[in-house]
């Protein structure tokens, strides 16, 4: 599995898909670390006060805040570890319980590299849950990459970051009702 993940980054970055646009927005992200997730994106404020629950309270709501990775890659950052322990807290506790991962990007670089980049954090989530006690098939994966934006026509650093998330869903129905 780590051996196709290499090979796949391999290629992405062979033919071409990373872009200097990429870089540049690296570089504003920096400057834009310093605001909270409400400021910098109001359509996701929510999440800041989700952050917040206990476990209890985050099972009860099913609310559960989006994870950040590092910029442009597959690596959880570690703030993003406390959401994720709670999450499988959740799912160990209560094994009737199945989560959907749905990762998005921004409209930054190419469909597939998006599509694999989305898909590929979905799975960093999925992996990190599955060494924490998890069931791994109590958990699907969807990558939708740039085709589900929370802002639209707006190419600023704001609404990349905005659109730059992996988004939760907690049920108890069975897969076949689900999707």
């Amino acid at each position: 599995m780590r051996f196709i993940l290499l090979l796949s980054i391999c290629a992405v970055f062979l033919t071409g898909c990373y872009s200097a646009e990429r870089k540049a927005d690296r570089e504003v992200k920096k400057d834009s670390d310093k605001f909270t997730l409400s400021a910098l994106c109001p359509e996701r404020a929510n999440e800041d006060k989700w952050r917040k629950q206990s476990v209890d309270q985050m099972r009860e709501s099913r609310k559960i805040p989006s994870v950040d990775f590092e910029f442009d890659g597959i690596v959880l950052v570690p703030s993003s570890y406390e959401v994720l322990d709670k999450v499988a807290a959740i799912m160990v506790a209560n094994r009737s319980m199945k989560l959907i991962v749905e990762g998005h990007t921004d409209e930054v670089g190419t469909d597939e590299y998006n599509d694999w980049l989305s898909s590929a954090r979905s799975n960093a989530i999925k992996s990190y849950l599955s060494s924490r006690g998890v069931y791994p098939d109590s958990i699907k994966t969807y990558g939708h990459g740039k085709r589900r934006p929370l802002v639209k026509a707006d190419d600023s650093p704001e609404a990349r970051a905005c659109n730059r998330r992996v988004e939760f869903t907690l049920t108890t129905r069975h897969w076949e009702t689900v999707y």
